[in-house]
């Protein structure tokens, strides 16, 4: 048997690079659509006290072959010298199962996640991107004004978060970053955030709708991130095309948004093969991105074979 290889977050953040993770999860999700994974709705396991972990295993044939690999993750919100999210994904031989690496998954989870929902930003937003709008401005807040930058050159980027330091924090950390070439704000309610914004990201994780209609530019495109994006009102998604990352995640996970009638226009992977239509131009459209262990797994085998590469 081969030695153990472990990827520490430290070297994971080193090779991260966005256009390359962007191009692994565009593959990523197309494979979805094309049947070549094997993935089922993540295992989650109550810890008490708000605490939880969850596991997502998953095989995936792409580009690269074939990736078979399962991220273990625990969200421990009241982390203080610690992220509220730690995960790691096992890597193993997609013909003998073999355990290959472990690799720290916290960025990667963050980059994957932002990179699903820059993808689908450009298959669903053929707009001027103007104006992006960030609702929450945690870890997820802070990775997605930093990815949808990187890839649509807004001119302006808000954000708004209930605790507005902390909002504040993000913008001044965001505006001190020479390399950004828009301005940044931080705004005093989710209205005047929202208001003519051209991309929207909810990432709260609030169960209380506070993204409304009316508040709503009706050509805006919105990214919704996470398992419970209670935060976009119903009105909302009866308004919009809704697009999602996967069926059988959407039918164990997205129930409340079916019970109410939602009917979702396919998965983001049947827009990439062309399979199915794009939406009307200049409509209102959502994202619901609940991520998927596919995704995952197309980032560790990335971060694999660059440090094997680069040893």
């Amino acid at each position: 048997m081969s030695a153990l290889l472990h990827i520490n977050e430290n070297r994971v953040l080193q090779l991260l690079d966005w256009d390359k993770v962007f191009h692994v999860i565009e593959g990523a999700l197309e494979s979805v659509a094309s049947n070549h994974v094997i993935q089922s709705a993540r295992s989650v396991i109550d810890l008490k006290e708000t605490n939880f972990m969850f596991v997502m295993p998953g095989k995936l044939r792409d580009d690269n072959g074939e990736t078979l690999g399962c991220k273990i993750a625990c969200h421990f919100p009241g982390n203080t010298t610690l992220p509220p999210l730690m995960a790691n994904i096992l890597l193993m031989d997609a013909l003998t199962g073999e355990l290959q690496a472990v690799i720290a998954a916290t960025g990667i989870t963050a980059w994957r996640t932002a990179a699903a929902s820059a993808v689908a930003t450009k298959y669903l937003h053929n707009e001027n991107n103007k104006i992006l709008a960030i609702i929450g401005a945690g870890a997820q807040g802070r990775i997605h004004a930093i990815c949808l930058s990187y890839f649509f050159k807004f001119k302006e980027v808000r954000v708004w978060n209930r605790n507005r330091e902390r909002a504040v924090r993000l913008v001044t950390e965001l505006s001190n970053d020479s390399k950004w070439k828009c301005s940044f704000k931080a705004c005093e309610t989710v209205q005047s955030c929202l208001s003519d914004a051209d991309v929207v990201v909810t990432t709260t994780g609030t169960d209380v709708s506070i993204v409304k209609l009316d508040w709503l530019k009706p050509s805006a495109h919105i990214n919704g991130v996470g398992l419970d994006c209670r935060e976009i009102d119903d009105e909302v998604y009866k308004a919009a095309n809704v697009y999602i990352d996967h069926w059988d995640g959407a039918k164990e996970e997205l129930k409340h948004l079916i019970d109410i009638g939602i009917q979702f226009k396919g998965q983001i992977g049947d827009l990439i093969r062309g399979s199915i239509k794009p939406p009307p131009k200049n409509s209102l459209t959502i994202f619901q991105s609940l991520g998927m262990a596919v995704e995952d797994c197309a980032v560790a085998r990335m971060i694999y074979d660059l440090h094997m590469q680069n040893k």
